[in-house]
């Protein structure tokens, strides 16, 4: 009686434990563990996204510039020199510009080019856009003006032109002789040879260029074929290797003096002259930093003529950073993508030390050796 009692029991038990497998299965128990697995799953993914996006990062660009180097400081910087005070103000010696790369570096600065900081819209106007970069990187822009190499400051401490020697290797020629190390091309060169990462996707510096006395140290506003087909060598090998250029005006006029005729042949001289050896850009940099664009509080004739030759970022120069649609007093049609420029030089290094500490110590930088003017 007991053994059949127990056997009943059993047999109930064993029911029971069956129903509750069963309920387990269709209404909680896998169902949970299946879930936990996702949750587990999900996380991970969430994870390992996010450990991609945080390994990047889209900080403001920055643009600094500099005109060509003084690669005979000595020269240049003599006070019997008449260039030399000009030069003080306006340039940084070679030993400047490397202490000063160096920093950027040091600093997790990396060089990109001003064309992946903005995009045309659908109505044919620049837009702002941010680059992407690798978690802790820091973009900036670096341009150099006015490389002509004027025929009228030869010999007085400055490099002749950029040039390619046998070996179609970039370099420039200073007193009649190939130079590898102390204009600027061969110091970025070099520097970027032993730091790849200073480069984001090969870029390397715009040169904004004139055109009344020719470019790259080139007279190509003659009709010196020899000239011109030398200058467009050097300019494929320049873009070749990352460079590239902006309209800095063709005879550095300041803007808000020049009259509107004088500007439209300006601009067709432009065209005619320096536009078939560069090819198009739609960056344009005021000489001096000076813009017109309004006039009595519409786009005036010589901003106009600039448009519709095709130019959507406008450059001009400041110590601080500034890169948004301007002017502010007007409407957004009126409007363009404008970015400042610090410069670096001389004067800045001087007068501009607490706003360049950022990016480098300007008393260290500073070349007291050669400069007249204590810092």
């Amino acid at each position: 009686m007991k053994k059949s009692i127990i056997l009943k029991k059993l047999l109930i038990f064993t029911l029971f434990c069956v129903i509750f497998a069963v309920y387990l299965t269709e209404f909680g128990f896998f169902s949970i563990n299946n879930n936990i697995k996702n949750k587990n799953l999900n996380e991970n993914f969430v994870q390992t996204n996010s450990q991609n996006e945080t390994n990047f990062s889209m900080p403001e660009v920055e643009h600094l510039f500099t005109h060509c180097l003084l690669v005979n400081p000595q020269k240049a910087l003599n006070r019997s020199n008449e260039m030399s005070i000009h030069y003080d103000r306006d340039c940084l010696t070679t030993s400047e510009f490397e202490k000063i790369l160096q920093s950027l570096y040091d600093k997790n600065y990396v060089i990109v080019n001003a064309n992946d900081c903005f995009k045309i819209d659908s109505n044919g106007k620049a837009e702002k856009v941010k680059i992407t970069l690798p978690n802790g990187k820091k973009p900036f822009i670096l341009s150099i003006d006015d490389v002509n190499y004027d025929h009228r400051k030869m010999n007085m401490g400055m490099a002749d032109k950029i040039a390619l020697d046998e070996n179609g290797r970039l370099c420039s020629i200073i007193d009649g002789k190939y130079d590898y190390e102390r204009e600027f091309v061969s110091v970025l060169e070099n520097f970027i040879y032993y730091h790849k990462d200073f480069s984001h996707n090969g870029a390397k510096a715009m040169l904004c260029l004139t055109g009344y006395d020719g470019i790259l140290g080139y007279r190509t506003q003659t009709e010196n074929r020899q000239e011109i087909d030398d200058a467009k060598k050097v300019v494929k090998a320049l873009k070749d290797n990352g460079y590239y250029f902006a309209c800095h005006s063709y005879g550095h006029y300041h803007m808000k003096k020049v009259s509107n005729k004088t500007f439209d042949s300006e601009i067709a001289l432009w065209k005619n002259e320096v536009e078939p050896l560069i090819d198009k850009t739609n960056i344009y940099v005021y000489p001096y930093g000076e813009n017109e664009i309004l006039s009595n509080d519409k786009i005036s004739y010589k901003h106009q003529l600039l448009l519709d030759e095709g130019f959507k970022l406008f450059c001009g120069v400041g110590d601080k950073h500034f890169y948004s649609y301007f002017p502010f007093n007007t409407t957004k049609e009126n409007q363009v993508l404008f970015m400042d420029r610090r410069p670096l030089d001389g004067f800045s290094l001087r007068a501009h030390k607490d706003e360049y500490q950022t990016f480098f110590d300007c008393t260290e930088v500073y070349d007291s050796k050669n400069r007249f003017i204590p810092i």
